[in-house]
């Protein structure tokens, strides 16, 4: 049986480690540190090795007084070579009032003597000292190096020294491993400082919304899966309070919507009955309006109009349910016609229309949920208008106007709903687009606008109160143009 290939290095890290904030910290803590941790050392290169030279200049003098001196005072040939040696120093040059005294000599091949470099510490400049030492290192072979240099003690002269190339690259490759070694024992301790910083004070508070979060995805409607925040007062504090209102306001909107449902599923079982029952009511009432008895005809008005709002309130509320995106049937139409139809429709109820909708704009929408829209802005335009208890009278509909007019753009167009009742109270502009809840009419149901409001949105446009005074109240209804 073949082996498994065996798994890439991105394979064998786990995949939660990979993905873990918690770890992408760690690593990415440790690469900044190393990273200024080299930056530094580039120039801390070139500094060693000014140093390592020096060094070497002030020992070859020392070493050279002590040779001019009597021998009874200092020290032996001998000696002088174990030093030169123990300093990697290959040969020695002192400039002294003008001239030049050889210490010590090389020894090297005459015939074939090998490639010497030259260095000037009196006069290099820092770009120059950093480019030789990082030459330094990166060079082979074991190159002679002639270095010139002024003793921190001396007072009229210079030293030229020989050394060996092999020896200040050994001393360099030492220096950068300890200073490396180093670096990533610091940048692993501040990384690990960081890590454990962050992950007490981010990373975990992090981690225990992201799981009240996935927990409340699960189950919004159970309280337990509610944030539980802490009393910190910085960023994490902010976002586990304002998590904790968000999710409160989600589970009473998903409270409401679960209400409306069953509310929505109660009245379509109990519609089909409820038809029968007010179709028989209505047969009753007219009935009642031909009695013979004043007493019964005057009160048969009142409940046929009853009758007929509890009818509209039935309609509205399934029509309200049933809107939806998915539902519409486009199609392209004059909507100065559709606007005539609407007012033919509502001629009925005694108030001024006027059709100010361009003959010659066709819009694509659903005409039948359009119509609807319309017509329930209309009607609620009406009862507006209308005195308490009944429908505006003969003598005001000159005074009573609803005006319908439109105008388009590249992309929307535009159609306002305007009329000259008294404008809406502050109290039912702050809840008009909401079911139930914008109406302060007796026996009105909020429903009207409500459902304009859906029936747009669905179109993808929109439904705004444009003005309300005392004057009237004007609607503006949005629709793209395709």
């Amino acid at each position: 049986m073949p082996e498994a290939p065996a798994p890439t290095p991105a394979e064998s890290i786990p995949a939660k480690f990979r993905r873990s904030l918690s770890a992408k910290l760690l690593l990415l803590t440790i690469f900044f540190v190393l990273f200024a941790e080299v930056l530094l050392l580039i120039p801390s290169v070139a500094k060693q090795r000014v140093a390592w030279l020096q060094a070497r200049i002030e020992a070859a003098y020392l070493v050279g007084l002590a040779l001019e001196a009597p021998a009874a005072e200092m020290i032996e040939p001998e000696v002088a070579d174990q030093l030169f040696a123990t300093a990697n120093i290959l040969g020695v040059t002192v400039s002294r009032g003008g001239a030049n005294i050889q210490i010590f000599a090389p020894d090297v091949d005459e015939a074939s003597p090998p490639a010497m470099h030259y260095i000037d510490l009196r006069s290099s400049s820092i770009p120059d000292r950093v480019f030789d030492a990082w030459g330094s290192i990166f060079s082979s072979g074991d190159k002679m190096v002639r270095v010139i240099g002024v003793p921190a003690f001396s007072r009229d002269g210079a030293v030229d020294i020989i050394i060996s190339q092999k020896a200040l690259r050994r001393d360099l490759y030492t220096y950068t491993r300890n200073i490396l070694g180093l670096s990533l024992f610091i940048s692993t301790l501040t990384a690990g400082l960081v890590y454990g910083s962050l992950n007490l004070m981010i990373v975990r508070p992090v981690r225990a919304l992201t799981r009240d979060m996935t927990a409340f995805q699960g189950n919004p409607e159970d309280p337990r899966n509610f944030v539980r925040p802490s009393l910190r007062t910085d960023e994490i504090g902010i976002a586990e309070r304002s998590l904790l209102a968000l999710e409160l306001r989600i589970n009473d909107l998903l409270s409401q919507r679960r209400r409306l449902a069953a509310l929505g599923a109660g009245i379509s079982k109990l519609s089909h009955d409820l038809r029968n029952i007010l179709a028989s009511a209505q047969l009753m009432s007219d009935r009642l309006a031909k009695s013979e008895d004043p007493r019964v005809r005057k009160l048969s008005p009142r409940l046929i109009q009853a009758l007929d709002r509890a009818i509209a309130l039935s309609r509205d509320t399934l029509s309200y349910a049933r809107m939806e995106p998915g539902s519409l049937v486009k199609s392209r139409f004059c909507l100065h016609a559709l606007v005539e139809e609407v007012f033919e429709d509502t001629a009925s109820m005694r108030v001024a229309f006027v059709n100010e909708a361009p003959d010659t704009l066709d819009i694509l929408a659903d005409r039948n949920q359009l119509y609807r829209a319309l017509f329930n802005l209309v009607r609620n335009a009406v009862e507006a208008m209308a005195p308490e208890g009944g429908e505006p009278a003969a003598d005001d509909a000159r005074s009573n106007r609803v005006t319908i007019s439109a105008y388009a753009s590249a992309l929307t167009v535009f159609i306002e709903v305007a009329d000259t009742g008294p404008g809406l109270p502050e109290a039912a502009r702050a809840r008009l687009f909401e079911p139930f809840q914008g109406s302060l009419k007796p026996g009105g149901s909020g429903l009207g606008v409500a459902i304009a409001h859906e029936i747009l949105r669905a179109h993808g446009g929109g439904l705004d109160l444009k003005s309300s005074d005392q004057h009237g109240a004007v609607f503006m209804l949005t629709l793209p143009v395709a």
